[in-house]
């Protein structure tokens, strides 16, 4: 089913509000993939009712960009995976004349990825959907872990009832995580884009093994990043709840790099949450690399 308004969204839900569904939601600009597939997956088997909103949040994007999508195509892909309904929307209703209220978290959305990634807005955009369906549950993936965890604390701080699930980032075989920003990218930067997930999972592996000074184990990632097409912007490690660099390595906490190539910059992030995620990695879930066309 395709909702294709926010006031057919909202029939649709009182319907299912009357009748006491549980609702998941996932909430996408579009471009969908099989990342999305799995958060979409996992909110139709945990409930009655799995909603996906697909909408192109221009308030993420600079001005005169445009973010490239398929509609029909991301219908298509939600429908197979497990949706109940399809919902988008317009920047007319989302953003209509004199809209003016964005969620700050002080300078937490700077913290992680810095300033262009626009993760205030993208936390907002999040929050106004989570706001509108009333979900039972929210599904984020922790390929995009600011985000979701930024999310989380809005939710809590907002005291809005709505579960916040993270879903283990969907990788290729090669390590590179599933990403709309990696679409057009070709098999053999993906296999070199690949020594960025490398890097960050031998930082795990080195923190296992007891070490704890973040400049000693920066230090030792840094030979196994080979780029030739792409340039390394940062490789860090920060608290996950302050986002702030550590200088000795204390759970929880986020190995995050990123790289830049063809005027895109592209991250890839381990969230190491405790004991049993830092020794034995995190459950991501491995699919085989798309074929050359």
């Amino acid at each position: 089913m395709h909702l294709d308004s926010l006031s057919a969204g909202r029939a649709f839900l009182r319907e299912v509000a009357r009748t006491g569904q549980t609702i998941g939601t996932v909430h996408t600009l579009g471009a969908l993939h099989r990342g999305h597939a799995e958060l979409i997956r996992r909110a139709a088997i945990e409930n009655d009712v799995a909603i996906v909103t697909v909408y192109p949040n221009k308030s993420q994007f600079e001005p005169g960009v445009s973010y490239e999508f398929n509609l029909d195509d991301d219908i298509g892909l939600a429908l197979r995976a497990g949706a109940t309904a399809v919902l988008s929307s317009s920047d007319a209703e989302m953003f209509p004349a004199g809209y003016r209220t964005f969620l700050t978290q002080d300078d937490y959305d700077l913290r992680l990825d810095g300033p262009e990634e626009h993760l205030k807005e993208a936390v907002t955009g999040s929050i106004r959907w989570i706001c509108y369906a009333r979900p039972t549950r929210s599904y984020f993936g922790l390929k995009d872990i600011g985000q979701a965890i930024l999310v989380k604390r809005a939710v809590a701080d907002l005291l809005l009832d709505c579960e916040i699930r993270f879903v283990p980032t969907v990788r290729y075989r090669n390590g590179v995580p599933i990403s709309s920003r990696l679409r057009r990218f070709s098999r053999s930067e993906l296999d070199e884009l690949s020594c960025l997930f490398m890097a960050l999972n031998h930082l795990r592996k080195e923190i296992a093994k007891g070490t704890s000074c973040i400049k000693d184990l920066i230090a030792s990632a840094a030979p196994l990043i080979t780029f030739r097409q792409f340039k390394l912007d940062f490789v860090r490690i920060g608290d996950a709840d302050s986002f702030e660099d550590l200088e000795q390595v204390k759970l929880p906490f986020i190995i995050i790099g990123a790289a830049m190539a063809h005027g895109l910059r592209v991250f890839d992030s381990i969230y190491v949450p405790d004991q049993d995620t830092l020794l034995e990695g995190p459950a991501d879930i491995w699919i085989d690399l798309p074929e050359e066309p």
